[in-house]
């Protein structure tokens, strides 16, 4: 199990065909390995680092015989925070059904821009369109449109931020529901932890 301290990581779900979409991105605020924390070895996808970081970590048996065994305030932190993932599972589910690519690319850059040292994503148009799961052309038909606004700049193998705010009036409205809901949750965590004793 890994607490990221810095950096992000991005939750993938592929299907056997080999189209892919992501299903959530994971910086300080949460944890990858979550299953563990549900009794089962692993869970649906796998997770992709695409901001790299640190991050703490725990392996699988001693988070079993010292968390879960003991049922630790950890263990019963994480089975809040499973409410977190459930409730951002569910707003990204309803985004890539319901919301135009360039949205959910501006949510997407938005989310990663959250997680990252600087304005500069290290993102091909390939890796993109895996996150929103469209075809490449897609991606490079939204990217060239922000581009044109002047609110990203696109080299090889590298997506710049160049002006947030206009981002930001392109997103849907899933980006700042998934970034209140996530503060929300974090906040009520940390101050039950803190009842605990235990430093959030």
């Amino acid at each position: 199990m890994w607490f990221p301290e810095t950096g992000a990581v991005s939750r993938m779900v592929q299907l056997p065909g080999g189209d892919t979409v992501e299903t959530g991105i994971v910086g300080n605020d949460g944890v990858v390995g979550l299953p563990l924390a549900l009794g089962v070895p692993n869970g649906v996808g796998h997770c992709c680092v695409h901001i790299g970081g640190e991050a703490l970590v725990i392996s699988a048996a001693d988070f079993r015989d010292h968390v879960r065994s003991e049922r630790s305030p950890l263990f019963d932190a994480l089975l809040s925070y499973t409410n977190l993932f459930i409730l951002t599972l569910a707003q990204l589910t309803a985004c890539h059904c319901l919301h135009r690519i360039d949205q959910r690319l501006c949510r997407c850059l938005l989310m990663l821009d959250d997680h990252a040292r600087g304005n500069q994503l290290r993102l091909t148009h390939d890796t993109l369109a895996e996150f929103l799961g469209v075809h490449r052309p897609s991606i490079t038909y939204a990217v060239q449109a922000l581009v044109s606004e002047g609110a990203i700049a696109s080299e090889r193998r590298r997506i710049i931020i160049s002006d947030r705010a206009a981002l930001l009036r392109h997103v849907c409205e899933c980006y700042a529901i998934i970034r209140s809901t996530t503060k929300r949750e974090i906040s009520r965590l940390a101050a039950e932890l803190n009842g605990l004793g235990m430093n959030a």
